[in-house]
């Protein structure tokens, strides 16, 4: 073969370098292509996903940054409605106090009537054998003949019909727009999201499995959108529920809504304590659910090594193991939450039974309040009591919605160090293909303690071919991946044509490499799309041409709608499908 080819035996990068030179006789030119394969992956992430370290719990005013004006008003549109809809049911019972009044004035007359001493004389009961003058003494003077019972009742129930008409649309209102603002806003998230993931720089994804990303853009942001969809509008409908309930008790009767809400301190000291553990405990909840999440993408990912081996029990043991930590925080989550949902309605109880006992004392003894009153006032104070306990599962949305959102916008705030998207870095207008390593020293994030490079000089020049040997670890891998850019050196500097390729656009640095990596991956799409992924914009000539070259043409067309054939992800399927 003409030119020359230089085997660099390597035992450790910086230490023992010295390479050999084999040279064809007759040689005239120098020609080297720099080529590398990925011959080692680095089962290192989870050493770093052992480095636990604690996040701030954002406040639940931050799950909703993204919310642009649009969303902005269709959430304060659907508050203003959920505010109506709650104030309807504690303002229903006015209309159910004065119905009670009315039937028991209606039955009073009934019953005074039935008496045949007693008459309907000038619309005042009498007694039928005494003197105007005398019944007067005697304080005959409730009103009689004056109550249309049936049209009083049909008023009434025009009243009902109204308030639930205004429900209806106020509540169709109140969940709907809170539901489209919060879609706009996960779709905004989940978008983000995967695009900062993208630009992070491999040393991120050592540390972080494919498995825990996939279920922190399924489960954790379906917990955001859980505490910003309609789970809010029906709290602001609950509490507000609640406060017209009590301000009602206040206008009717403040002496035993007084008595009522003196224990309700009670119920938000523990609706506030609950809140408070249940977001600590959820976000550790879910970070043991995504490291188990992590061993099933991998092992299922691999599921023929495991196979081959059988260590099917031993990963079904694996990742039992990681289930075992998801379990302890959720059970110390039920715990809690158990204790302080019985907490709060046994203050509720004790409530009712307060307000049954001084609420008949007013009644019966000092007649301070009619029944309907009463009526009016406990069932206020009673509604308000139930939708404050019935608004603690949308706290528990929102504790949970807040330790989500904290690891997921912890993702989309981080500046990656190595950003693929960025448009910085200059494009040479020349290049001749010239690489040179000036001591570089690095080692992986992964592994800060482990040096993998030390102090490298080499220099490849262009127009040669070049392979680097050496044992599982020697450096080989890591030293192409250094050109790529996918990691920069901790000391010293990589250099094309004498330029630093940090200040070089990193877009345009990738372009201008073409390698084989040691698993080749195809992605979901046909095999046409496989090829031209590199370059968008390359006609079908030159595919076919690259898949000749490749000696892959012949497999291709055999295979069913040739190079629209859709591939799977694992190229060894695509192997099975040729043999």
């Amino acid at each position: 073969m003409p030119g020359t080819v230089r085997l660099r035996s390597i035992k450790r990068f910086g230490q023992e370098n010295d390479g050999y030179e084999f040279s064809d006789e007759g040689s005239t030119s120098e020609r080297r292509l720099s080529i590398g394969r990925l011959l080692c992956q680095h089962l290192t992430h989870a050493l770093c996903c052992s480095r636990e370290r604690r996040r701030p719990i954002l406040s639940w005013r931050s799950d909703f940054r993204f919310a642009s004006c649009r969303e902005i008003c269709m959430m304060i549109i659907g508050s203003l409605c959920a505010i109506v809809h709650g104030s309807a049911q504690p303002l229903m019972l006015l209309v159910f106090g004065m119905l009670t009044d009315t039937f028991i004035e209606y039955d009073i007359e009934l019953n005074e009537l039935s008496d045949p001493e007693k008459a309907c004389v000038n619309n005042t009961i009498q007694w039928r054998n005494l003197t105007q003058e005398e019944n007067l003494a005697l304080n005959m003077t409730r009103s009689c003949g004056l109550l249309n019972i049936e049209y009083e009742m049909t008023n009434f129930a025009y009243y009902y019909v109204g308030i639930g008409a205004g429900v209806f649309i106020l509540g169709y209102l109140q969940i709907s727009l809170w539901i489209t603002a919060a879609a706009r806003q996960i779709q905004i998230i989940r978008r983000m999201y995967f695009r900062k993931v993208m630009r992070m720089e491999i040393g991120w994804f050592d540390c972080t499995s494919v498995g825990e990303l996939n279920t922190r853009m399924s489960d954790d942001i379906n917990k955001i959108n859980d505490a910003i969809a309609d789970q809010v509008g029906i709290f602001i409908q609950r509490f507000t529920t609640f406060v017209v309930g009590f301000l009602m008790g206040f206008a009717r009767g403040w002496k035993l809504t007084l008595v009522i809400i003196s224990v309700s301190p009670l119920i938000g000291v523990g609706a506030g304590l609950m809140a408070l553990f249940v977001a600590k405990l959820t976000g550790m909840e879910l970070q043991a659910y995504a490291k188990a999440g992590a061993v099933a993408d991998e092992v299922l990912s691999s599921v023929r090594t495991v196979a081959a081996f059988g260590g099917e029990k031993k990963e079904v043991d694996r990742y039992d193991s990681n289930l075992v930590s998801a379990q302890r925080w959720g059970i110390r989550k039920g715990l809690i939450m158990g204790f302080f949902t019985g907490y709060m309605w046994f203050i509720i109880f004790l409530c009712y039974a307060l307000a049954f006992w001084y609420g008949s004392s007013l009644v019966v003894d000092t007649q301070e309040y009619s029944p309907g009153t009463l009526l009016q006032v406990f069932f206020g104070v009673l509604i308000a009591a139930l939708n404050l306990g019935q608004a603690s599962p949308c706290l528990e949305a929102f504790a949970a919605g807040r330790g989500a959102a904290t690891i997921i916008f912890e993702t989309i705030e981080r500046e990656p160090q190595i950003d693929c998207l960025s448009e910085a870095g200059y494009k040479l207008d020349k290049v001749k293909g010239d690489l040179e390593y000036h001591n570089v020293t690095f080692h992986y994030p992964s592994r800060p303690e482990v040096k993998i490079l030390d102090q490298l000089n080499l220099q490849v020049k262009s127009g040669e071919t070049t392979a680097f040997v050496g044992p599982s670890g020697a450096g080989k891998s890591t030293t192409i991946q250094l050109i790529q850019r996918f990691y920069d050196p901790k000391e010293g500097m990589v250099t094309l044509d004498g330029h630093d390729i940090r200040g070089l656009n990193i877009q345009w640095l990738r372009s201008l490499i073409g390698i084989v990596e040691q698993e080749p991956v195809l992605f979901a799409t046909t095999i046409a799309e496989n090829i031209r992924y590199g370059r968008p914009g390359v006609s079908n000539d030159d595919i076919i041409s690259a898949a000749k070259e490749a000696n892959a043409y012949n497999f291709i067309m055999d295979l069913p709608q040739a190079g629209d054939h859709l591939t799977p992800t694992n190229m060894s399927n695509i192997h099975r499908h040729h043999n």
